[in-house]
């Protein structure tokens, strides 16, 4: 090999440095090919409605030409997003709240930019506006009022094509054709409308190390948490301080993400989605959920401490920092509607109607409501609650086609007989009052 040979080789190790070889690369997150895992966590609505028959009222007199069009496509895509939790029922004539906007601004356009020379490209860009508020029909107050905005597609930048490498893919999907743009603006305000009045997921991506922790780094992508968790905990620690802080990172995203599936699966149980998760259960899983990210955020914070120059522990620091306060609103918002179903006779300490024998039977308490004056309609929100199905199962109460008509019509009069019905529909599974199907959507 010459001496201008060993000169080059020389100088490409210098720019390399620990790239260069195995043996002198660091444990990290490498520069290129790099693994990324998304993990969603549940994010507590803006407010908590109180009222849970809702009407949609919606315009979109200030645009031109598509507003119709655009007011029945926002309604529709908003209403099948609010059926998605069971606690919601769509109710046209009798509602508890309202839930009113109107689009003040919506446009999409073409670009076109100039680059160098007689380099230009074509793209599209818009924006949507919608004026939003919840209101509660009872005391015609505003529960909730915002002014909503999203924009999607191309950005102009000061320096033309500056910013083509680093343009998200949702991005560029949007600046691609007028249609694209469009739908990600309408997907983007429903979304924005649909997170202040039921929960989200909220999807988070976190980077993954390599090298040596490859196979710890393929059970999170794999959503393997536990084995995650388990096997960077069974690993031998890495020498140096800084290299063993991606070990001890990966196992604070471990916690987590356990933690945010546990706090699905509490929101689940509660909403009445899943009924096999009984009410003990789902509070413990809330309970384990919060001691697994603050184990996550005491790991973070010890990791920053180790490597405070690696930039990608930070996200996961702040993450859990900010669980304090959505946790905190999850559990005033469980406070506030367990007040509110204790108000009816509904004691919802663990979900559940009592009595001093134990737990009372979904029939005994609508019984109960009827003895007490309660009202229809609360008596119907009951029986369609996630209470409801929690006492069944505690009681493992099944109607008696011999007994309970007789009861109810005794006791709840003329309602009693529409009571019954509703009670076997929703111990079948199916809903207990019809769907209603908003207008402007199709059938």
């Amino acid at each position: 090999m010459t001496i201008k040979s060993l000169a080059l080789v020389a100088a490409a190790l210098f720019v390399l440095g620990p790239f260069a070889g195995p043996g002198a690369q660091a444990q990290g997150f490498g520069m290129l090919g790099k693994k990324v895992v998304t993990i969603n966590r549940l994010l507590p609505p803006t407010v908590n409605l109180q009222g849970k028959r809702i009407r949609i009222d919606a315009s979109a007199d200030a645009v031109k030409g598509s507003g119709a069009e655009l007011r029945s496509l926002l309604k529709t895509k908003l209403a099948v997003m609010i059926q998605k939790d069971p606690r919601f029922v769509l109710n046209e004539t009798n509602p508890q709240t309202i839930l009113k906007f109107s689009v003040t601004n919506y446009y999409t356009e073409k670009w076109t930019e100039k680059g160098l020379g007689k380099a230009s490209r074509d793209a599209y860009r818009g924006k949507i506006e919608i004026a939003y508020q919840a209101i509660d029909v009872a005391t015609h107050s505003a529960l909730d009022s915002e002014n909503l905005v999203e924009t999607a597609g191309y950005q102009p930048t000061t320096v033309p094509f500056a910013d083509v490498f680093n343009r998200s893919s949702k991005n560029l999907e949007a600046e691609g054709s007028e249609n694209g743009c469009r739908d990600q603006l309408v997907d983007e305000i429903v979304d924005s409308m649909g997170k202040r009045i039921a929960p989200t997921d909220e999807p988070i991506e976190a980077q993954l190390p390599g090298r040596k922790l490859e196979p710890l780094s393929d059970l999170a992508l794999a959503h393997r948490w536990g084995a995650l968790e388990e096997g960077g905990e069974k690993m031998d620690k890495f020498p140096k301080p800084e290299d063993d802080s991606y070990r001890e990172y990966l196992i604070a995203l471990a916690k987590e993400a356990q933690a945010y599936d546990l706090t699905r699966e509490f929101n689940d149980s509660v909403s009445g989605k899943r009924a096999d998760i009984a009410p003990q259960q789902a509070d413990d899983d809330f309970q384990k959920a919060q001691k697994l990210l603050d184990e996550a955020g005491a790991l973070y914070k010890e990791i920053i401490g180790e490597n405070p120059k690696e930039k990608e522990f930070r996200p996961g620091d702040a993450r859990t920092e900010d669980a304090i306060a959505i946790y905190a609103k999850i559990q005033r918002y469980r406070d506030e509607n367990a007040k509110k179903l204790g108000a009816k006779g509904v004691v919802s300490g663990k979900g559940l109607a009592k009595t001093p024998g134990g737990v009372r039977s979904p029939l005994d308490q609508v019984l109960s409501f009827c003895s007490n004056g309660v009202d229809d309609d609360s008596i119907k929100d009951y029986i369609q609650s996630s209470d409801f199905m929690q006492a069944a199962r505690a009681t493992k109460y099944k109607f008696n086609f011999t007994e309970d008509p007789v009861k109810l019509s005794q006791t709840c009069k003329t309602n009693g007989g529409i009571y019954g019905r509703m009670i076997r529909q929703r111990l079948s599974g199916a809903p207990a009052t019809p769907a209603k199907v908003p207008s402007g959507a199709s059938k």
